[in-house]
Parts: C-alpha cells; sequence; structure tokens
C-alpha cells in the first residue's frame, strides 16, 4: 500500500541469534562487524562500571574531580586500575567464549553482538553516582540538569534496544517453573497490587508533607504574605464573609481583586473542626497527594496498572512539585487532582460525574481554568472525545477571560490582578492591564520570545522538563498541554514565577503528567503493519523517566535528601532544635493573652500563627490600623520597626507581656514596660535627606 508505514531502518533482529544453527561458516567478513560491535559495547559496559564502582568507593575524590578535574596521581592510577579491570573482564570472557566457540565464528560473534546489546544500558553507569552525588552539582544546576537529560535520552535508547533483543538462553525447567510460579503469583495480585501501591504513596506524601510544614510553621517558617492571608480569608469564609483578607487590605476589602479563591468555601466544614494554619498545611499536603488517584486512573486507562502506578510514584517524587508544597499554603496546587479526575471521567464518558471536578477546579483559583481548557482541546484536537472537549475548551478559556478581564478588576476599582508579574510584556501607549500582555504576546511574537531566552528561564524550563525526559514535547498535542505553563511562569518578568520553590510549577505538574500518559499512549500505537514493539517503547521510556526523576528528585526534592530543597525564597529547613521548641512555646504564651475575635497586628514571622480571627494586619504591608494588640518580636527592622517604634515609643501601645524574643502590646495600655522593650529593639535606619 502506498501509505502503508515500514519498520525503522534501525529495528531490532529477532532472528539473529537463530542463524547460528543454520549458518556454520561465516559469509565474507559478516561475522567480524558482529564481533565488533559487541565487544565495542562490552567493553564500554565494563569500563563504565568499573569506574562507577570507584566513584562509589571514592566518592568525596570524585566530587573534587568532577568540580576541579583535580586529583592525586595516586588516585589517578586507582581510577585507572578500576577502569582497566572493568575492561578486562567483559575482555577475558568473550576471548574465553570465542575460542571454545571457533569452529562457528558467525553464530557466536551474534551471541556476543546479542550480549552486548542486552547489557548496553550498563554504558551509563558512569554517570549514575555523578548524579546521585548533590555536593557535585551545587551551583552547577544547568549542568547536572544537561547531564541528566543526556543520560536518560541515552538510557532510553539502549534499553529500547536491550529490550527488543531476544533473550539469550532457554530457561531451564526449573528456572522456568520459577518464572511461571511467579507469573501466576502476579496474576493473582494484579487486581489489587497497583492499588496498594498507589494508596500507600498517597499516604506517605500526605504524612511526610504535614510532618514538615507543619514543623516548619512551628519554626515560625511561615509567613504573613502568604499563610497570614490564606488563614485569615478560609477564616473569614466560615464566617460568611465574601473572601475578606483583613492582612493586606485591612478590615475592609476583599480578596476577590487578586484571586478567584472560591474553594475557601469548599474548605470551610473542615476547617472548621480545628480553625488554624496547621490544618490548611495538612488539607494541602493531603489533597496534593490523593491526586496520584485519579492520575492513576487515567494512566489505567490507556497504559495498564502496573506501568499507571509507576507514573504515579513519578509525580510523587517530581521535585518540582515539592516546592510549592513546601512554600505555606496556596491554592494552584489544590486543584491538581481535581482536574486528573475530570480527565479521567470525561475520557472515560462519565460526563455527569465529571461535572462535580470541573465545578472544583474552576473554585480553585482562575489560573486552574486554563488547565480545564487544554484538556478540553486535547479532547477535541484528539478527537477523543470532540464535544466534550469543545464544552470544557469553552468554558474553561471563558471562566479565565471573565474573572482575570471582567470579575476581579471590578474588586480592585478597574486595575487588573498581578499584571505586574508582566511588566515587560505591557506594551507603551498600548492597551494596559492582562490585555495589554496577551495583545504582545499574539501580536509581537518576536518580542516575546526574547523574553524567554533567560538563563533563570532556561534553567527552571530543564528543572520541569528533565524529569519527564521532555516527553510531553514530542508530540505536538503535548505542546498545547504545556500553553498554561508557558503563560503563567516562563512569560512572566518576576523571577519568584520560574522558580521551582514556588506554587506557580503547579501547571507543569499538572499538564506534564497527563501530557506524559497521552504521549505514551500514542508511542504503545503501531507505528507500522505487524509492529509488536509498542510495549517495550512504553517499557524503555518508563525506565528512563524513572532515572531522570530519581536524580531530579534527589537533587532539587524535598524526599531523597533535604539540602538542596527549597520552599520559598529560601532553602527549607527540615529540622527543629530545642531552642525552635523554646522560642514557639514562648510565642504561643503570649497568643493566650489575646481574646479570640481582638483585632491584631503581627509582624510577617508571627501573624500566621494569630491570623485565625475577623482582622489580622500584617504590620509590613496593611499598617497598624484599628490594632487591638500589636505581636512582634525583637529582630525586626525595615518597615516594621518603622511603624512598631513610634507607636510604642508614643505610648499609644503598652507593653503587656514579654517572653522570649516577642513582645505584645495593647492599646491604651500602661506604657511602664515600654521603655525596657524598647531598649532591646533595633534602633530606627537613619532617614535618607
Amino acid at each position: 500500500m502506498e501509505n502503508e508505514l515500514k519498520p525503522p531502518e534501525d529495528a531490532p533482529a529477532f532472528a539473529a541469534a537463530a542463524s547460528e544453527e543454520r549458518v556454520a561458516s561465516p559469509p565474507g567478513g559478516e561475522y567480524l562487524s558482529s564481533l565488533a560491535r559487541g565487544v565495542a559495547l562490552l567493553l564500554g559496559a565494563g569500563a563504565s562500571c568499573g569506574i562507577a564502582v570507584w566513584e562509589l568507593v571514592f566518592g568525596d575524590l570524585m566530587r573534587v574531580y568532577v568540580r576541579s578535574n583535580q586529583i592525586e596521581p595516586a588516585t589517578r592510577k586507582l581510577l585507572a586500575l578500576f577502569g582497566g579491570v572493568g575492561i578486562a573482564l567483559p575482555l577475558i570472557a568473550v576471548a574465553i567464549y570465542w575460542w571454545t566457540h571457533r569452529t562457528r565464528p558467525l553464530g557466536a560473534a551474534r551471541r556476543i553482538e546479542l550480549l552486548g546489546w542486552k547489557l548496553s544500558p550498563l554504558c551509563l553507569a558512569i554517570a549514575v553516582p555523578m548524579l546521585f552525588r548533590w555536593q557535585i552539582w551545587k551551583g552547577l544546576d544547568i549542568q547536572f540538569l544537561v547531564m541528566a537529560a543526556i543520560t536518560a535520552f541515552t538510557a532510553q535508547k539502549l534499553l529500547y534496544r536491550s529490550l527488543a533483543e531476544p533473550s539469550l538462553f532457554s530457561p531451564s525447567g526449573r528456572v522456568a517453573s520459577i518464572r511461571r510460579r511467579g507469573a501466576d503469583a502476579l496474576e493473582r495480585w494484579s487486581p489489587w497490587l497497583p492499588w496498594v501501591i498507589v494508596l500507600g504513596l498517597f499516604f506517605f506524601y500526605a504524612s511526610y508533607f504535614s510532618f514538615f510544614t507543619l514543623r516548619n510553621h512551628w519554626n515560625l517558617g511561615t509567613s504573613a504574605y502568604d499563610m497570614g492571608i490564606e488563614d485569615n480569608v478560609v477564616f473569614n469564609a466560615m464566617r460568611g464573609e465574601l473572601l475578606k483578607a483583613s492582612p493586606i487590605f485591612g478590615p475592609e476589602g476583599t480578596h476577590l481583586g487578586h484571586h478567584a479563591t472560591f474553594f475557601a468555601y469548599v474548605l470551610v466544614p473542615i476547617y472548621a473542626i480545628a480553625p488554624r494554619a496547621e490544618t490548611l498545611l495538612i488539607i494541602q499536603a493531603t489533597l496534593i497527594g490523593a491526586a496520584v488517584i485519579p492520575l492513576f486512573l487515567f494512566a489505567r486507562n490507556r497504559l495498564g496498572p502496573y506501568q499507571a502506578a509507576s507514573i504515579a510514584a513519578m509525580y510523587v517524587f517530581y521535585a518540582p512539585l515539592h516546592g510549592g508544597n513546601l512554600y505555606d499554603f496556596h491554592y494552584p496546587p489544590l486543584g491538581i487532582g481535581f482536574v486528573f479526575w475530570l480527565a479521567y471521567l470525561v475520557d472515560i464518558g462519565k460526563y455527569r460525574w465529571a461535572i462535580i471536578p470541573l465545578l472544583l477546579s474552576l473554585s480553585v483559583r482562575e489560573d486552574i481554568a486554563l488547565s480545564v481548557f487544554v484538556l478540553g482541546a486535547y479532547f477535541l484536537l484528539s478527537r477523543t472525545r470532540p464535544r466534550a472537549g469543545l464544552a470544557l475548551a469553552a468554558i474553561g478559556l471563558g471562566y479565565f477571560l471573565t474573572m482575570k478581564m471582567g470579575v476581579m478588576p471590578y474588586f480592585r476599582n478597574g486595575k487588573s490582578t498581578f499584571v505586574w508579574y508582566y511588566e515587560k510584556l505591557v506594551p507603551e501607549g498600548g492597551p494596559g492591564g492582562f490585555g495589554g500582555v496577551l495583545v504582545t504576546i499574539f501580536g509581537n511574537p518576536g518580542y516575546t520570545l526574547g523574553t524567554l531566552l533567560q538563563s533563570g528561564k532556561v534553567k527552571y524550563f530543564l528543572q520541569v522538563m528533565v524529569p519527564l525526559v521532555f516527553l510531553p514535547l514530542r508530540k505536538p498535542i503535548g505542546l498545547v498541554f504545556c500553553l498554561p505553563g508557558l503563560i503563567m511562569t516562563l512569560l512572566a518578568t518576576r523571577s519568584a514565577l520560574y522558580d521551582i520553590g514556588f506554587q506557580y510549577t503547579t501547571h507543569w505538574a499538572l499538564e506534564g503528567f497527563l501530557a506524559t500518559v497521552v504521549v505514551l499512549t500514542m508511542i504503545k500505537q503501531p507505528e507500522w503493519p505487524a509492529d509488536q514493539h509498542g510495549e517495550i517503547r512504553v517499557r524503555s521510556w518508563l525506565m528512563a523517566l524513572a532515572l531522570a526523576m530519581a536524580a531530579t528528585s534527589y537533587q532539587h526534592g524535598a524526599i531523597l535528601q533535604h539540602n538542596t530543597a527549597r520552599g520559598g525564597f529560601s532553602a527549607f529547613r527540615f529540622d527543629r532544635t530545642d531552642k525552635d521548641v523554646e522560642r514557639y512555646e514562648q510565642l504561643i504564651s503570649l497568643r493566650t493573652h489575646i481574646p479570640p475575635e481582638a483585632k491584631v497586628a503581627g509582624t510577617e514571622r508571627v501573624l500566621a500563627h494569630v491570623s485565625n480571627r475577623p482582622d489580622a494586619y500584617t504590620i509590613r504591608t496593611a499598617g497598624i490600623k484599628d490594632a487591638e494588640f500589636i505581636l512582634f518580636q525583637y529582630n525586626i527592622s525595615g518597615t516594621e520597626l518603622d511603624r512598631i517604634r513610634p507607636v510604642v515609643d508614643d505610648g499609644t501601645f503598652g507593653v503587656v507581656e514579654v517572653s522570649g524574643d516577642f513582645i505584645l502590646a495593647k492599646r491604651g495600655h500602661s506604657t511602664e514596660r515600654n521603655g525596657e522593650a524598647l531598649k532591646r529593639v533595633r534602633k530606627p535606619r537613619p532617614r535618607k535627606r
């Protein structure tokens, strides 16, 4: 047929080894080519494994060697020795095998080549110890990511060839029996074992990140902006207020001008059980972790249960997901699971049930509507569920534009929200606000592309894509899935939006994994008539993904090691010392002096511990306003010092209690203790004239 697909020229020859029985003497020099390929692969694998052993034994020396190319002569000799032994062992084995089978050189050469291809992934052993030593790559993130990407790409090619080649040996009776028993046991367990894995991943993620984010909160690692804001918003939602956010707007005003987080009202029944910031941190870790369940279902529907479970595991270890979870509490990561549920239910045609995750997705925040839009675009363009896809795309885009360009500016007196994140994309003399950003994106693509080519954005793009081995970009439909991440992060001109320590990585985690499942589904399809390699292609890609995910999760994530993970603007602290415990107890002792409904103004690191009340003001942002109490620590500076010191100095507020490093003052209280407290507070900064 004219349009019939043909197999690639480098497709593995499955019948090569069988020719040993048919050919007794070499036709020309054919056996030399097979022998050369096999020997080269085995020597490469041997040398790589030998050097990898040296790297494992002399890890600290390897770190210095890789970073500076400096090594002692004696150590260099050891390195050469390990590499030489790695070369010698397969060389000796090949020589012995060749000698014992010299009467059938072609068959022997093909078996050596077959063994070489089977062991070819070991050629990458040299890179693995280097990828899993974080000290080597500290400050060298781009170099690490490039090396991880090259290793993963090469691993996929070699793994595919290794898996596609026929088995070297026919299993003996005992081995075959063991293999059959294993297959039977796996078949018995197959209905529920993947579920055990997925539910285990969920409980692990939820408990692990709940534990460490709570510890961070008790270490005063959370801040008024954003932990205090979100805690106050949900508290006021519990009281029926319209997304009131007193930490930034004072007693009047709504957060709806900044974000449409109607999901706060969904959280109220759970939050009401224990109305404080800690409850939100547990909810956040639980919902992010629970997303593995719909992701597993969506992938299982297309790839099978065990492959779906492996993708769920990769989601849990995806480093860019961790930063957003470690940094206070934010809404975007909460929407991941709802969009996954939406994808699964639409995929299986359960449209009525899909309405629930659709509404929840839209309620989380306005930008999650972009995820709904691209999901609908996929179902439409792929012709999988075209009508449902068209509806989702229209609803998602319509909701996003309505909120971003209509509702939210209305609550900010006509001003666009967060347009300063894209300030370089707002055209001079043209339309302002978010509309101006869209005009630049679509009307001046050359200039827009120029804003993407920055080192920080290149690093960020590698951080979110290398763990996925750029798999979403292998098919055109994957580019559609990348649109929310491109718009919300890479087009931004503020560095926080393209930093994996922040919640904005949500879009890469969400759409990235959906795209990965979709692309793997396409890779599994036959590429030529009688193509039976689809399953092997998927398995090789999953193994490459596992390698890249493990390496990047180790280097930048929060699970495999605790030295490099970021949460927000700084490195995340995982430990808790006796001093931290004492300091927290001092703060809590002051909290008991504040009535539950009293208005409080607090500094950046303490307000989140008293924000569960109608009015709690961030001194740095909102000021003191009509607060009845101010809660602060001694080591304040900048705007906080400039606003607190005068009202304590002039007697407007009197010190009620001092506990360790913290001070509680009350409006109109006795000023008897003010002088003592002010001695320990930093002096005001000199004013510039």
